[in-house]
């Protein structure tokens, strides 16, 4: 026969043993649960949407894609820096 481990008997025990708490919350104070809970919800997406493709990077997923595109940024700034240097050195001649 399985013996239940100690800890969960205790906390049966005290939920068991727990006293009516004589509180009243107002629909004020529902509100500003409901209304933090909304707020830490658009917050988090807020973060994940800020750090998505880190996030992504850092689980190993999408990293080819991200790499390409890397890639393509920097040819596409070396050609734009390569061709500004010849403009300006053909409006100095």
């Amino acid at each position: 026969m399985n013996r239940l481990p100690p800890i969960l008997l205790t906390a049966v025990a005290v939920l068991l043993a727990a006293t009516p708490a004589h509180a009243y919350l107002d629909p004020g104070t529902g509100s500003a649960i409901i209304q933090g809970l909304l707020a830490a919800g658009a917050a988090l997406a807020v973060t994940l949407k800020l750090y998505w493709h880190r996030l992504l990077r850092l689980l190993g997923i999408g990293g080819k894609r991200d790499a390409q595109r890397s890639e393509t940024a920097q040819t596409s700034s070396a050609e734009s820096d390569a061709d500004e240097s010849t403009t300006s050195r053909s409006r100095q001649h």
